[in-house]
């Protein structure tokens, strides 16, 4: 009997290591992109993975395994596709109630933006989360970890920004906190009080910014309660120059910069995110040329978020995935969770969208929701597999990595491990 449930071997059909360093892809060509996404993904044909005490000891071809790895009384688990657990970068999972009254309307021909500008959308969900105490947040919070979790994500953002005070964004992202204690998988926060200007300051613009850069952000900082400062830019939302202001005031309290840019219109956000240095600048679908050569010699990770477009019916305008990897920039994928403008958690999804709408490789895709999302975090202990690490698998049933995005809407995971523990199995993994 193995002494030590922290210590067992996976042997997998595919093994997904995620090199740091992305090979380019110098032309779309289908007779090439086999050999490619094989580099892209560091794929291992018949793998073994060791771990030890919760830390990964080898990676390798399961016939080069070391002696240790052999011994009988280890448990052996046999899967198809085991990668690094995935990373759900970009998420508004603290809220309360839903929306399905303003789906109604875009359904009916009224954009999201008029909602918005109307004083709909982002502050409905505020009004209702401000009626919503910090326990009854954790708990809706908790139960949306569990499902992520079982959908192989083993670190989780989750940003505020549906309380629009200072006392209602401190409690979201207590919340995050208090389920960060028990959470099979890690929560990270993000501080997004510019989010949408409130009804209460709707012709005060400049003091609402005032209170975030001078109030809110202090406060979430000294109470260490988020990791980085976001800030919704476009149309509807908050200037170039305003944006500037509540990411340099967060720099300053030690959060790191993020940007949701140009989803709605071309207004000049991911430039922004390149001049202020931001890990990330979030939904691009307008953004420009010259924007995107800034992001890629600036390190800034473009995260694409297509179930946007899918739900609300923008399949017209995407944004430009390929001309985003061809100019050298790492690319995320996320769900963007939330009640507005994408209300779904199937983050494998994503990696089908990315190939069907984007034209991204299969390759690609996978990367986007480990590596890539981490490196939307400026993580470098997650996202991939390294000897020496902390144990983050996802263990999938398919026979090729191809699969997953291949064959959409059914969950292929099962088995996800966190920091060394089986947290979900599937019953034939039991």
């Amino acid at each position: 009997m193995n002494p030590d449930p922290q210590t067992f071997v996976v042997h997998a059909g595919q093994v997904l290591v995620m090199p740091d360093d992305a090979p380019r892809l110098s032309k779309y060509d289908a007779d090439a992109l086999d050999e490619r996404d094989v580099d892209l993904l560091g794929l291992i044909e018949d793998g073994c993975v060791y771990v030890k005490g919760g830390v990964i000891k080898f990676i390798g071809p399961w016939d080069k395994r070391p002696d240790a790895a052999r011994k009988k009384d280890l448990p052996v688990m046999q899967t198809g596709v085991l990668t690094p657990g995935w990373v759900e970068c970009h998420t508004h999972s603290v809220f309360a109630g839903h929306r399905a009254d303003e789906f109604m309307l875009r359904n009916a021909g009224r954009p999201y933006v008029e909602i918005l500008e109307a004083g709909g959308g982002i502050l409905n969900t505020a009004k209702r989360l401000r009626e919503t105490s910090q326990d009854e947040l954790a708990q809706l919070l908790m139960q949306r970890t569990l499902d992520f979790v079982k959908r192989g994500v083993t670190t989780l953002e989750v940003k505020s920004g549906y309380g629009l005070t200072t006392k209602h964004e401190v409690k979201s992202l207590r919340a995050v906190a208090d389920v960060n204690k028990d959470a099979p998988c890690e929560l990270v926060g993000t501080f997004l009080g510019a989010h949408a200007i409130p009804a209460e300051y709707k012709d005060r613009r400049e003091a609402y910014v005032d209170l975030v850069c001078n109030e809110m952000i202090p406060k979430v900082a000294a109470e260490k309660l988020a990791q980085y400062c976001d800030v919704f830019c476009d149309r509807g939302a908050f200037t170039v120059d305003e944006a500037r202001r509540v990411l340099e005031a967060g720099k300053a309290h030690g959060l790191i910069p993020r940007i949701h840019a140009d989803e709605l219109s071309n207004a000049g956000a991911a430039m922004l995110a390149a001049e202020v240095g931001c890990a990330s600048a979030d939904h691009l679908e307008f953004t420009p040329d010259d924007a995107i050569a800034a992001m890629a010699k600036a390190n800034v990770v473009a995260v694409l978020m297509p179930a946007v477009n899918l739900f609300l019916g923008t399949t017209d305008h995407l944004a430009r995935a390929r001309d985003i990897l061809n100019a050298g920039c790492e690319v995320a994928l996320s769900t963007d969770f939330n009640p507005g403008s994408a209300m779904t958690q199937d983050i494998a999804m994503m990696t089908t969208l990315a190939c069907t709408l984007y034209k991204m490789t299969p390759g690609e895709a996978l990367r986007a929701v480990t590596i890539g999302a981490a490196k939307a975090l400026r993580r470098d202990d997650i996202g991939r597999l390294r000897v020496g690490a902390r144990a983050n698998l996802a263990l999938f049933d398919v026979p090729s990595y191809k699969v997953i995005p291949y064959h959409f809407g059914s969950n292929h995971v099962e088995a996800v491990i966190y920091d060394g523990e089986f947290v979900y199995w599937t019953e034939s993994e039991a």
